[in-house]
């Protein structure tokens, strides 16, 4: 008997039910036949038990204030750059916002991230200098306030996140796709990465069914943790991206289009020292506000320890290669771009022409 199938008729609530995992779980937990409802921010035009409720602004509306025998809390706003408040409202206040929902019997199963541990390897640090970035520091949060707050507790720590494994379909593109929209349209000419750097991630249906086995578990473990990832079979920074510009490139030969080039790879340091206090006295505004937002990647493209996962997930490279091959498909106009390479002279003399014919 599947997991799924053990949760055949039991209520389940599941927040950012149209996000990247909420999607695939919603979907995971009807196979078996679920009483599942979903929630997000905007709600589902196509799916009558997908819920409108903003969980960092307002109570949760009256369809969902009933009994719930599980909560998975699937919501989150990912991006490396929040500031301190965005992230507070995004993933601690959704958490909050749970709590009249929760009585003595719900399991809450709550997502979080595998780099919430930060810099010092805990949670337990309030201070933002303790982590990588605000979305660390606020999952950080997050994952104690939850603990605080709800006595049957399990929190899933999963890496970065791609698409199924068999077929790469994925609901929303963020973290990995970030840098495969860059190589397309030329705003990712080097990475910033250590060669020992470990490259951990995870598809979604494998989380998903993670997440199923915790939810059927029907675990009465107060904060119990359970991190998935790759670890010790994770590939190196470099083999990663080698898998993805050929997962492109073989989309691209199909349809008639130059295979594109492997960006390179530079040293952290030598980054630092040389090449990023050249690249501010020449690009242009909106170069360098390209290469900040691409810094936001370099801390996780530095780690050389890999992570320590409770539950394995294994053959990352090939989902890395699928998922790349189902957002070209999703993404043709761009997928087929051909990146130019950076010259900010040129750039200069673009704007120095324009200057003069409305002079």
């Amino acid at each position: 008997m599947s997991a799924s199938s053990t949760l055949s008729g039991a209520a389940v609530l599941v927040t950012g039910a149209t996000g990247l995992v909420g999607s695939e779980l919603i979907e995971q937990l009807r196979a078996g036949d679920a009483d599942v409802v979903g929630a997000s921010r905007r709600g589902a035009p196509h799916d009558p038990d997908v819920v409108a409720w903003d969980m960092s602004a307002e109570p949760a509306p009256a369809p969902l204030q009933r009994r719930w025998g599980t909560i998975v809390n699937a919501a989150a706003n990912t991006r490396w750059t929040m500031s301190a408040e965005e992230a507070t409202a995004a993933n601690v206040a959704s958490v909050r916002a749970l709590e009249p929902l929760v009585d003595a019997e719900t399991h809450v199963v709550h997502v979080s991230t595998a780099y919430a541990v930060g810099l010092r390897g805990d949670v337990e640090s309030a201070s933002p200098a303790d982590y990588r970035n605000n979305y660390e520091w606020s999952k950080a949060h997050a994952e104690r306030v939850a603990r605080e707050t709800f006595a049957n507790l399990t929190v899933v720590r999963p890496p970065l996140i791609v698409g199924r494994r068999n077929d790469g379909r994925a609901a929303r593109f963020a973290g990995m796709y970030t840098l495969v929209r860059g190589l397309t349209i030329g705003t990712v000419p080097a990475l910033v990465a250590d060669p020992q750097a470990r490259f951990d991630a995870i598809p979604v249906d494998d989380l998903c069914r993670a997440l199923v086995d915790a939810a059927a578990s029907g675990a009465r473990e107060d904060g119990a943790v359970l991190t998935i990832a790759a670890g010790e079979a994770a590939p190196r920074v470099e083999e990663a991206i080698v898998e993805i510009v050929g997962s492109l490139n073989e989309w691209r030969l199909q349809r008639g289009h130059e295979p594109l080039e492997c960006p390179p790879l530079i040293e952290p340091e030598r980054w630092r020292r040389f090449h990023r206090p050249f690249a501010h006295q020449h690009l242009d505004p909106r170069q360098l506000l390209i290469m900040g937002l691409l810094e936001s990647f370099e801390p996780y493209l530095a780690l050389v320890e890999p992570l320590r996962p409770d539950r394995e997930a294994g053959d990352v490279l090939s989902c890395l290669r699928t998922s790349t091959a189902y957002w070209a498909g999703a993404n043709p106009r761009v997928a087929v771009l051909g990146p130019r390479p950076w010259r900010a002279s040129e750039h200069k003399n673009i704007v120095e022409e324009r200057q003069l014919k409305h002079a």
